[in-house]
Protein backbone atom coordinates (compact mmCIF):
# COMPACT_ATOMS: atom_id res chain seq x y z
CA UNK A 1 0.00 0.00 0.00
CA UNK A 2 3.02 2.74 0.85
CA UNK A 3 4.54 1.86 -2.61
CA UNK A 4 1.41 2.41 -4.60
CA UNK A 5 0.91 5.56 -2.59
CA UNK A 6 4.44 6.34 -3.06
CA UNK A 7 4.02 5.83 -6.93
CA UNK A 8 0.88 8.19 -7.06
CA UNK A 9 3.11 10.86 -5.27
CA UNK A 10 5.70 10.82 -7.94
CA UNK A 11 3.24 10.61 -10.78
CA UNK A 12 1.73 13.63 -9.02
CA UNK A 13 4.79 15.28 -8.97
CA UNK A 14 5.97 14.24 -12.53
CA UNK A 15 2.29 16.13 -13.74
CA UNK A 16 3.25 19.17 -11.84
CA UNK A 17 7.10 19.47 -12.97
CA UNK A 18 5.60 18.89 -16.67
CA UNK A 19 2.98 21.12 -16.67
CA UNK A 20 5.41 23.94 -15.51
CA UNK A 21 7.68 23.24 -17.81
CA UNK A 22 5.25 23.36 -20.36
CA UNK A 23 3.61 27.03 -18.71
CA UNK A 24 7.73 28.09 -19.21
CA UNK A 25 7.75 27.31 -23.20
CA UNK A 26 4.48 28.76 -23.61
CA UNK A 27 5.27 32.30 -21.76
CA UNK A 28 8.43 32.29 -24.60
CA UNK A 29 7.85 35.13 -26.58
CA UNK A 30 8.90 34.58 -30.20
CA UNK A 31 9.58 37.23 -32.53
CA UNK A 32 10.43 38.21 -35.91
CA UNK A 33 13.45 40.20 -37.53
CA UNK A 34 14.22 40.86 -41.12
CA UNK A 35 18.04 42.31 -42.25
CA UNK A 36 20.09 42.97 -44.75
CA UNK A 37 23.20 41.14 -42.70
CA UNK A 38 22.95 38.30 -45.29
CA UNK A 39 26.44 37.77 -47.22
CA UNK A 40 29.24 36.19 -46.45
CA UNK A 41 31.49 39.42 -45.71
CA UNK A 42 33.00 39.87 -42.02
CA UNK A 43 31.10 42.29 -41.19
CA UNK A 44 27.77 40.91 -42.28
CA UNK A 45 28.73 37.23 -40.45
CA UNK A 46 30.08 39.65 -37.72
CA UNK A 47 26.55 41.25 -37.10
CA UNK A 48 24.70 38.11 -37.39
CA UNK A 49 26.49 36.56 -34.80
CA UNK A 50 26.01 39.44 -32.54
CA UNK A 51 21.89 39.10 -33.40
CA UNK A 52 21.94 35.18 -32.61
CA UNK A 53 23.47 35.89 -28.99
CA UNK A 54 20.66 37.91 -27.97
CA UNK A 55 18.93 34.68 -26.64
CA UNK A 56 21.45 34.43 -24.10
CA UNK A 57 21.05 37.13 -22.10
CA UNK A 58 17.03 36.81 -23.43
CA UNK A 59 16.50 33.49 -22.84
CA UNK A 60 12.54 33.77 -22.70
CA UNK A 61 12.85 35.26 -26.17
CA UNK A 62 12.93 33.93 -29.06
CA UNK A 63 14.60 35.62 -32.11
CA UNK A 64 13.77 34.03 -35.37
CA UNK A 65 16.16 35.96 -37.66
CA UNK A 66 15.75 35.90 -41.51
CA UNK A 67 18.48 37.08 -43.28
CA UNK A 68 18.34 38.88 -46.80
CA UNK A 69 21.70 39.77 -49.04
CA UNK A 70 20.93 43.49 -49.13
CA UNK A 71 19.06 46.29 -47.71
CA UNK A 72 16.82 46.17 -51.05
CA UNK A 73 15.73 42.72 -50.66
CA UNK A 74 14.59 43.76 -47.31
CA UNK A 75 12.82 46.57 -48.74
CA UNK A 76 11.27 44.35 -50.85
CA UNK A 77 10.38 42.02 -48.14
CA UNK A 78 8.93 43.49 -46.23
CA UNK A 79 6.87 46.11 -49.05
CA UNK A 80 5.24 42.29 -50.00
CA UNK A 81 4.49 41.39 -46.07
CA UNK A 82 2.97 44.86 -45.52
CA UNK A 83 1.03 44.56 -48.83
CA UNK A 84 -1.18 41.60 -47.47
CA UNK A 85 -1.25 42.42 -43.75
CA UNK A 86 1.69 41.39 -42.19
CA UNK A 87 4.04 43.17 -39.68
CA UNK A 88 7.32 42.11 -38.48
CA UNK A 89 8.55 42.58 -35.11
CA UNK A 90 11.81 44.28 -36.77
CA UNK A 91 13.26 45.24 -39.41
CA UNK A 92 16.71 46.82 -40.33
CA UNK A 93 17.13 48.16 -43.42
CA UNK A 94 20.45 49.40 -43.29
CA UNK A 95 19.73 53.08 -43.73
CA UNK A 96 17.69 52.72 -47.17
CA UNK A 97 13.77 52.76 -47.05
CA UNK A 98 13.44 56.04 -46.06
CA UNK A 99 11.02 57.14 -48.74
CA UNK A 100 9.25 53.56 -48.63
CA UNK A 101 9.47 51.11 -45.67
CA UNK A 102 9.79 53.64 -43.31
CA UNK A 103 7.42 55.97 -44.51
CA UNK A 104 4.52 54.03 -45.22
CA UNK A 105 4.92 52.33 -41.87
CA UNK A 106 4.53 55.81 -39.81
CA UNK A 107 1.48 56.83 -42.35
CA UNK A 108 -0.33 53.36 -41.64
CA UNK A 109 0.73 53.30 -37.86
CA UNK A 110 2.18 50.16 -38.01
CA UNK A 111 5.82 51.43 -36.51
CA UNK A 112 6.11 51.55 -32.39
CA UNK A 113 6.51 55.12 -30.97
CA UNK A 114 9.99 54.81 -29.16
CA UNK A 115 9.63 57.85 -26.86
CA UNK A 116 7.48 56.59 -24.37
CA UNK A 117 10.06 53.72 -23.44
CA UNK A 118 12.92 55.82 -23.78
CA UNK A 119 11.43 58.45 -21.12
CA UNK A 120 10.73 55.08 -19.00
CA UNK A 121 14.23 53.67 -18.61
CA UNK A 122 17.35 55.84 -17.70
CA UNK A 123 19.90 53.57 -18.97
CA UNK A 124 17.95 53.53 -22.31
CA UNK A 125 17.75 56.85 -22.71
CA UNK A 126 21.56 57.10 -21.79
CA UNK A 127 22.19 55.11 -24.83
CA UNK A 128 19.82 56.66 -27.70
CA UNK A 129 22.70 59.55 -29.59
CA UNK A 130 21.53 62.96 -29.53
CA UNK A 131 22.03 62.99 -33.53
CA UNK A 132 19.51 60.32 -33.83
CA UNK A 133 17.29 61.95 -31.47
CA UNK A 134 17.79 65.59 -33.59
CA UNK A 135 17.55 63.40 -37.28
CA UNK A 136 14.62 61.71 -36.65
CA UNK A 137 12.50 62.77 -33.58
CA UNK A 138 9.02 63.92 -35.21
CA UNK A 139 7.22 67.44 -35.27
CA UNK A 140 4.74 65.86 -33.26
CA UNK A 141 7.74 64.20 -30.51
CA UNK A 142 7.50 60.91 -31.70
CA UNK A 143 10.50 58.55 -32.69
CA UNK A 144 9.84 55.46 -34.84
CA UNK A 145 13.42 54.68 -35.92
CA UNK A 146 16.84 54.22 -33.85
CA UNK A 147 20.12 53.48 -35.56
CA UNK A 148 22.81 51.43 -33.64
CA UNK A 149 25.47 53.29 -35.80
CA UNK A 150 26.50 56.70 -37.11
CA UNK A 151 28.05 57.65 -40.99
CA UNK A 152 30.89 59.61 -40.90
CA UNK A 153 31.93 60.02 -44.54
CA UNK A 154 34.94 62.01 -46.40
CA UNK A 155 36.92 59.90 -48.97
CA UNK A 156 40.19 57.35 -48.56
CA UNK A 157 43.44 58.11 -50.69
CA UNK A 158 46.16 55.88 -51.72
CA UNK A 159 48.98 57.53 -49.38
CA UNK A 160 51.66 55.94 -52.52
CA UNK A 161 50.27 57.03 -55.28
CA UNK A 162 49.80 60.94 -53.84
CA UNK A 163 53.36 61.06 -53.39
CA UNK A 164 54.40 59.05 -56.06
CA UNK A 165 52.67 61.80 -58.06
CA UNK A 166 53.75 64.99 -56.15
CA UNK A 167 50.68 66.08 -54.56
CA UNK A 168 52.39 67.05 -51.01
CA UNK A 169 49.61 67.51 -49.45
CA UNK A 170 45.69 66.55 -48.94
CA UNK A 171 43.66 69.06 -51.37
CA UNK A 172 41.76 71.59 -48.28
CA UNK A 173 39.99 73.58 -51.85
CA UNK A 174 38.80 72.53 -54.27
CA UNK A 175 41.27 74.02 -56.77
CA UNK A 176 43.81 71.96 -54.71
CA UNK A 177 41.83 68.67 -55.52
CA UNK A 178 41.58 69.53 -59.32
CA UNK A 179 45.56 69.93 -59.25
CA UNK A 180 46.08 66.58 -57.37
CA UNK A 181 43.92 64.76 -59.87
CA UNK A 182 46.01 66.47 -62.95
CA UNK A 183 49.15 65.35 -61.19
CA UNK A 184 48.16 61.70 -60.91
CA UNK A 185 46.68 61.85 -64.54
CA UNK A 186 50.00 62.70 -65.48
CA UNK A 187 51.87 59.62 -64.41
CA UNK A 188 53.44 57.33 -66.66
CA UNK A 189 51.37 54.44 -65.31
CA UNK A 190 47.48 53.55 -65.32
CA UNK A 191 46.73 55.24 -62.57
CA UNK A 192 43.47 57.26 -62.40
CA UNK A 193 41.90 59.67 -59.82
CA UNK A 194 38.78 58.08 -59.18
CA UNK A 195 35.95 55.65 -60.35
CA UNK A 196 33.01 57.17 -60.08
CA UNK A 197 29.69 55.50 -59.76
CA UNK A 198 26.38 56.89 -59.13
CA UNK A 199 26.90 56.51 -55.54
CA UNK A 200 29.94 58.55 -55.00
CA UNK A 201 28.13 61.03 -57.62
CA UNK A 202 25.56 61.71 -55.23
CA UNK A 203 28.00 62.25 -52.62
CA UNK A 204 30.07 64.39 -54.61
CA UNK A 205 27.11 66.46 -55.36
CA UNK A 206 26.04 67.02 -52.10
CA UNK A 207 29.35 68.07 -50.99
CA UNK A 208 29.54 70.17 -54.35
CA UNK A 209 25.90 71.62 -53.05
CA UNK A 210 26.71 72.34 -50.08
CA UNK A 211 29.84 73.87 -51.17
CA UNK A 212 28.21 76.11 -53.22
CA UNK A 213 25.70 77.18 -50.58
CA UNK A 214 23.97 74.92 -47.59
CA UNK A 215 20.47 76.67 -48.16
CA UNK A 216 21.03 75.41 -51.48
CA UNK A 217 21.34 71.38 -50.77
CA UNK A 218 18.79 72.21 -48.15
CA UNK A 219 15.92 73.41 -50.71
CA UNK A 220 16.71 70.95 -53.44
CA UNK A 221 16.35 68.60 -50.54
CA UNK A 222 13.09 70.08 -48.95
CA UNK A 223 11.92 69.98 -53.10
CA UNK A 224 11.70 74.00 -53.37
CA UNK A 225 14.52 74.71 -55.57
CA UNK A 226 14.00 74.12 -59.69
CA UNK A 227 17.00 72.87 -60.44
CA UNK A 228 17.23 75.03 -63.51
CA UNK A 229 19.60 77.45 -61.63
CA UNK A 230 22.61 78.85 -61.80
CA UNK A 231 23.57 77.44 -58.49
CA UNK A 232 23.03 74.22 -60.32
CA UNK A 233 24.38 74.99 -63.59
CA UNK A 234 27.80 75.57 -61.29
CA UNK A 235 27.82 72.39 -59.47
CA UNK A 236 27.62 70.19 -62.71
CA UNK A 237 30.12 72.24 -64.13
CA UNK A 238 32.70 71.00 -61.49
CA UNK A 239 31.17 68.10 -61.14
CA UNK A 240 32.33 67.46 -65.35
CA UNK A 241 35.62 68.88 -64.51
CA UNK A 242 36.01 65.59 -61.53
CA UNK A 243 35.13 63.36 -64.12
CA UNK A 244 37.70 64.49 -66.76
CA UNK A 245 40.16 63.20 -64.50
CA UNK A 246 37.29 59.61 -63.38
CA UNK A 247 36.26 56.85 -64.79
CA UNK A 248 32.37 56.89 -65.32
CA UNK A 249 30.68 53.51 -64.36
CA UNK A 250 26.94 53.78 -63.77
CA UNK A 251 26.47 49.99 -63.44
CA UNK A 252 29.35 50.04 -60.69
CA UNK A 253 28.67 49.43 -56.69
CA UNK A 254 30.45 50.10 -54.04
CA UNK A 255 32.37 46.22 -54.30
CA UNK A 256 33.37 47.22 -57.87
CA UNK A 257 34.89 50.87 -56.81
CA UNK A 258 36.47 49.40 -53.89
CA UNK A 259 38.24 46.66 -56.07
CA UNK A 260 39.29 49.52 -58.08
CA UNK A 261 41.20 51.27 -55.41
CA UNK A 262 42.20 47.48 -53.89
CA UNK A 263 43.92 46.96 -57.24
CA UNK A 264 45.67 50.24 -57.25
CA UNK A 265 43.64 51.59 -60.18
CA UNK A 266 42.70 54.31 -58.60
CA UNK A 267 43.52 57.12 -55.90
CA UNK A 268 40.69 58.00 -54.39
CA UNK A 269 37.86 56.27 -53.18
CA UNK A 270 34.67 57.84 -52.14
CA UNK A 271 33.22 55.69 -49.11
CA UNK A 272 32.73 56.19 -45.57
CA UNK A 273 34.93 55.77 -42.45
CA UNK A 274 33.36 52.60 -41.98
CA UNK A 275 34.94 50.77 -44.81
CA UNK A 276 38.58 50.74 -43.43
CA UNK A 277 38.20 47.40 -42.91
CA UNK A 278 37.67 46.67 -46.48
CA UNK A 279 40.45 48.58 -47.79
CA UNK A 280 43.46 45.97 -48.50
CA UNK A 281 45.74 46.45 -45.14
CA UNK A 282 48.65 46.15 -47.02
CA UNK A 283 48.11 49.52 -49.04
CA UNK A 284 49.10 53.08 -47.19
CA UNK A 285 45.73 54.71 -47.39
CA UNK A 286 44.28 57.71 -45.35
CA UNK A 287 41.12 59.83 -44.98
CA UNK A 288 40.15 63.27 -45.28
CA UNK A 289 36.85 65.28 -45.57
CA UNK A 290 35.50 66.85 -48.82
CA UNK A 291 37.53 70.08 -49.59
CA UNK A 292 35.51 73.28 -49.32
CA UNK A 293 36.35 76.99 -51.02
CA UNK A 294 37.19 78.24 -47.37
CA UNK A 295 39.71 75.01 -47.09
CA UNK A 296 37.38 74.29 -43.54
CA UNK A 297 36.02 70.94 -45.30
CA UNK A 298 32.80 69.23 -45.62
CA UNK A 299 32.13 65.67 -43.88
CA UNK A 300 29.13 63.83 -43.46
CA UNK A 301 27.67 63.34 -40.01
CA UNK A 302 24.27 61.44 -39.53
CA UNK A 303 22.39 58.80 -38.48
CA UNK A 304 19.92 56.68 -41.23
CA UNK A 305 16.79 54.65 -41.06
CA UNK A 306 17.62 52.42 -38.43
CA UNK A 307 15.30 49.38 -36.68
CA UNK A 308 12.03 50.09 -37.09
CA UNK A 309 9.76 48.03 -34.58
CA UNK A 310 6.43 46.84 -35.92
CA UNK A 311 3.26 47.90 -34.17
CA UNK A 312 1.85 44.61 -34.29
CA UNK A 313 -0.90 45.28 -31.15
CA UNK A 314 0.78 42.77 -29.35
CA UNK A 315 2.28 43.99 -25.68
CA UNK A 316 4.73 40.85 -25.58
CA UNK A 317 6.04 41.05 -28.90
CA UNK A 318 6.39 44.93 -28.78
CA UNK A 319 7.93 44.53 -25.47
CA UNK A 320 10.56 41.66 -26.78
CA UNK A 321 11.60 43.48 -29.84
CA UNK A 322 12.05 46.94 -27.79
CA UNK A 323 14.45 44.52 -25.31
CA UNK A 324 16.46 43.48 -28.65
CA UNK A 325 16.73 47.74 -29.26
CA UNK A 326 18.25 48.04 -25.88
CA UNK A 327 20.54 45.36 -26.03
CA UNK A 328 22.03 46.58 -29.37
CA UNK A 329 22.50 50.19 -27.81
CA UNK A 330 23.74 48.63 -24.91
CA UNK A 331 27.37 49.44 -24.10
CA UNK A 332 28.69 45.95 -24.35
CA UNK A 333 27.26 45.40 -27.91
CA UNK A 334 28.24 48.80 -29.21
CA UNK A 335 31.80 47.81 -28.51
CA UNK A 336 31.52 44.51 -30.13
CA UNK A 337 30.03 46.44 -33.04
CA UNK A 338 33.29 49.04 -33.44
CA UNK A 339 35.49 46.42 -33.11
CA UNK A 340 34.22 43.29 -34.64
CA UNK A 341 32.75 45.43 -38.07
CA UNK A 342 34.28 48.78 -37.80
CA UNK A 343 31.19 50.70 -38.25
CA UNK A 344 30.94 53.41 -35.73
CA UNK A 345 28.31 52.61 -32.60
CA UNK A 346 25.88 55.74 -32.30
CA UNK A 347 25.91 55.23 -28.00
CA UNK A 348 27.69 58.62 -26.74
CA UNK A 349 29.05 56.76 -24.39
CA UNK A 350 31.34 54.45 -26.45
CA UNK A 351 34.83 56.30 -27.12
CA UNK A 352 36.40 55.56 -30.53
CA UNK A 353 40.03 55.15 -28.81
CA UNK A 354 43.16 53.63 -31.04
CA UNK A 355 43.23 51.03 -28.98
CA UNK A 356 39.68 49.83 -29.80
CA UNK A 357 39.25 50.85 -33.16
CA UNK A 358 41.80 49.80 -36.26
CA UNK A 359 44.46 52.33 -36.80
CA UNK A 360 42.69 53.49 -40.09
CA UNK A 361 39.44 53.48 -38.88
CA UNK A 362 40.60 55.93 -35.50
CA UNK A 363 42.54 58.73 -37.79
CA UNK A 364 39.61 58.62 -40.11
CA UNK A 365 37.33 59.33 -37.53
CA UNK A 366 39.61 62.09 -36.17
CA UNK A 367 39.99 63.30 -40.06
CA UNK A 368 36.60 64.05 -40.53
CA UNK A 369 36.40 65.56 -37.03
CA UNK A 370 38.47 68.38 -38.54
CA UNK A 371 35.70 69.30 -40.87
CA UNK A 372 34.08 72.68 -40.23
CA UNK A 373 30.52 71.84 -42.24
CA UNK A 374 28.59 68.77 -41.86
CA UNK A 375 25.85 67.52 -44.51
CA UNK A 376 23.82 64.39 -44.20
CA UNK A 377 24.36 61.21 -46.14
CA UNK A 378 22.63 61.38 -49.35
CA UNK A 379 20.24 58.39 -48.27
CA UNK A 380 19.05 60.81 -45.61
CA UNK A 381 18.43 63.89 -48.61
CA UNK A 382 17.24 62.20 -51.20
CA UNK A 383 14.76 58.84 -51.97
CA UNK A 384 16.25 55.92 -53.90
CA UNK A 385 14.65 57.14 -56.97
CA UNK A 386 16.18 60.40 -57.07
CA UNK A 387 19.46 59.24 -56.44
CA UNK A 388 19.42 56.91 -59.17
CA UNK A 389 17.98 59.05 -61.45
CA UNK A 390 20.16 61.92 -60.85
CA UNK A 391 22.91 59.23 -60.57
CA UNK A 392 22.28 57.80 -64.84
CA UNK A 393 21.30 61.36 -65.59
CA UNK A 394 24.58 63.00 -64.60
CA UNK A 395 26.77 60.25 -66.14
CA UNK A 396 25.17 60.98 -68.94
CA UNK A 397 25.50 64.67 -69.01
CA UNK A 398 29.25 64.11 -68.21
CA UNK A 399 29.64 61.57 -71.34
CA UNK A 400 28.32 64.18 -73.73
CA UNK A 401 24.83 61.92 -74.04
CA UNK A 402 22.53 64.40 -73.42
CA UNK A 403 22.81 68.34 -73.23
CA UNK A 404 22.46 70.78 -69.97
CA UNK A 405 19.07 71.70 -70.79
CA UNK A 406 17.92 67.78 -71.37
CA UNK A 407 19.31 67.05 -68.19
CA UNK A 408 17.10 69.87 -66.69
CA UNK A 409 14.00 68.69 -68.16
CA UNK A 410 14.90 64.93 -66.92
CA UNK A 411 15.61 65.96 -63.48
CA UNK A 412 13.06 68.95 -62.73
CA UNK A 413 10.18 66.74 -62.15
CA UNK A 414 11.68 64.50 -59.35
CA UNK A 415 10.90 68.17 -56.98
Amino acid sequence: MKRRITKILMFICLCCLLAGCSKKEEEKVEITMIHGWGSMEADHVAMRRIYEEFEKEHPHIHLNLIAMPSSTDVIGKVGDLLTVGEIPDIIFTGGDGRESVYSFMVKKGYAVDLIPYIEEDEEFAGNVSQVVLDKWTTNEGKLYTISDVLLMGGYWYNEDIFEQAGVEKVPETWEEWFEACEKIDKMENDVIPVILDSNHISYLMAALLANENVSTLDNIRDSRMNVNTPAFDRMLDQLRAISEYAILAGDYNYRDTLSGFNNEESAIYINGVWASSMIDEKLRVSYAPFPSDDGKGIATRSACVGYILGNTKDEKRMEASVEFLKYMLSEPVAYRILEETGQLPSNPKVEISEELANGRLYDAVEKTKEADHYIEVPANLWSRKIQTAYGQNLIMYMEDKISIEEMHKNLEGLF
